[in-house]
């Protein structure tokens, strides 16, 4: 007798997600999602494949989580504090293991850019969102009369970024302070 599949896709992609955010793509077998996500080997086989709880997983990550925090951060009517409270965020979501690896979109284009378009389109909406949330801060911020070279405006959202990757390595190494500090010491590099 075949069993009931009792879990909505959305609560599958839920529960996949958290396994592919910490183990990556490669390194999950479809039996062993199947075992995860508690549904037979034949649903992953035949009805939601590995690939396509992968890709879904990372696409509610874009939509779901990333989107509405960087949403948030462009609609802040602050202007280098927003950088602050932002990575503050996920200094504090990385510490306090909020997220349960670094960002799943980095860990995703590291293991798998070039291997999967679908993941190429994803990634460039994911990081064109973020680079439009730092350049719209960036412009508050010199409209507020906050940064000290207005001009170098392109320059100053890519440094943002890289203090983003940059967390997501550091926080295995460094305590809570040391990473405060150090968004601290990157941000006083713009003002």
């Amino acid at each position: 007798m075949p069993r009931t599949l009792n879990q909505s896709y959305p609560e599958l992609v839920a529960k996949a997600q958290k396994l592919f955010w910490v183990k990556g793509f490669k390194s999950v077998s479809s039996v062993e999602l199947a075992e995860h996500l508690n549904v037979s080997k034949s649903t992953i086989y035949n009805k939601y494949t590995r690939d396509m709880l992968f890709m879904d997983s990372l696409k509610s990550y874009v939509t779901d989580l990333s989107d509405p925090i960087l949403e948030h951060v462009r609609n802040s009517n602050k202007g280098i504090e927003a950088f602050r409270d932002f990575f503050y965020m996920i200094v504090d979501g990385l510490i306090d293991k909020s997220f349960p690896k670094s960002c799943f979109m980095v860990n995703t284009v590291v293991e798998l850019r070039n291997e999967k378009e679908q993941i190429t389109e994803l990634y460039e909406r994911y990081f064109g969102n973020m680079r439009n949330t730092h350049r719209t801060v960036l412009k508050r911020a010199i409209e507020m009369g906050e940064i000290k070279y207005p001009e170098q405006l392109e320059v100053y959202t890519e440094c943002m970024l890289s203090v983003l990757f940059s967390l997501s390595i550091l926080y295995k190494v460094k305590s809570r302070e040391e990473l405060r500090t150090y968004v601290d010491e990157q941000i006083a590099l713009l003002v």
